[in-house]
């Protein structure tokens, strides 16, 4: 391959966790250079163990490559890795790629493509979803939006790491909106199918066979996150619903019973617990 040709098979990713160790994994096996950085060394020690290479900081990422995909877990980390002290903003080159798949409110998003403008970086919205498994097969789904050319700058990296891209729009901000309505679908249903059950339950239906016909249906849709996480994430949704004077009533009541989760200790638990509220409120029997 000749040197004209090398920077393109460079990557790095910025966060670590169950959905960017998944990127950065399906990137070496589609035969790229991938530089990754994340606060838990453990994390990196295994990107290297599988033939990775490990960053001190999202800066030093930046000096060794000209795309970075951010997949952080808040959008307080985001705006760290990418304008603090050591951000990559500062140390991209001129002309390079940030792929923003932090989940972002998305009035940050457009301010945040605006800020990398502003030093000559090229920016896709495009945040993900699909679970950890399908991130470590290279089948997320991505959500993207911004300008044609970081689209093609970036076409690669989102080929390797994804099954399904939705071009939202050519504007910052679009794909994190698609990306909110999702989570605030999932808040939603979650709680719909709680309360649904419940209420199966104490009209007499077995509550084993009740939650068999449901995941065989289209009624459930497991959200494989915590519930304080989804909670957070409809939380933040709903910010956002604020501030664009969007009335939310149904994810204002279910973000009530992420509430509750959380402050009875659930916030680490599955959709089940929220089943289990709903029992106290509805006098069902309680696993023991």
């Amino acid at each position: 391959m000749s040197d004209a040709l090398e920077p393109a098979r460079n990557a790095g990713v910025v966060g670590l966790g169950s959905m960017g160790m998944g990127v950065a994994l399906s990137l070496l096996r589609a035969g790229f250079r991938v530089v990754g950085c994340d606060l838990d060394a453990a994390k990196c020690m295994s990107l290297v163990t599988h033939g990775g290479e490990a960053a001190g900081s999202p800066a030093d990422v930046g000096r060794r490559v000209d795309r970075v995909i951010v997949l952080v877990a808040t959008a307080e980390q985001a705006e760290e890795v990418l304008f603090g002290a050591e951000g990559v903003a500062g140390t991209l080159p001129r002309g390079g790629v940030v792929v923003l798949s932090t989940s972002v409110p998305p009035d940050m998003a457009a301010a945040v493509g605006r800020r990398l403008a502003e030093r000559d970086l090229l920016m896709l919205d495009a945040p993900v979803g699909g679970g950890p498994v399908r991130a470590a097969e290279g089948r997320m789904v991505v959500m993207a939006s911004g300008p044609e050319d970081a689209f093609a700058r970036a076409a690669d990296l989102i080929a390797a790491a994804s099954g399904t891209l939705h071009r939202v729009g050519t504007e910052h901000g679009q794909g994190s909106a698609v990306k909110a309505v999702e989570q605030m679908l999932t808040g939603i249903h979650a709680a719909a199918v709680a309360e649904a059950t419940a209420f199966g339950v104490r009209a007499g239906v077995d509550p084993q066979r009740l939650a068999e016909i449901l995941a065989a249906g289209p009624f459930h849709i497991p959200s494989q996150r915590p519930l304080g996480i989804v909670g957070t994430d409809l939380g933040s949704v709903m910010d956002a619903a604020r501030r664009l004077t969007v009335p939310t009533p149904l994810a204002a009541s279910a973000l009530q019973l992420f509430t509750m989760a959380a402050a009875v200790g659930m916030g680490r638990e599955g959709d089940g617990a929220l089943v289990r509220i709903f029992d106290r409120l509805a006098g069902n029997p309680q696993e023991s």
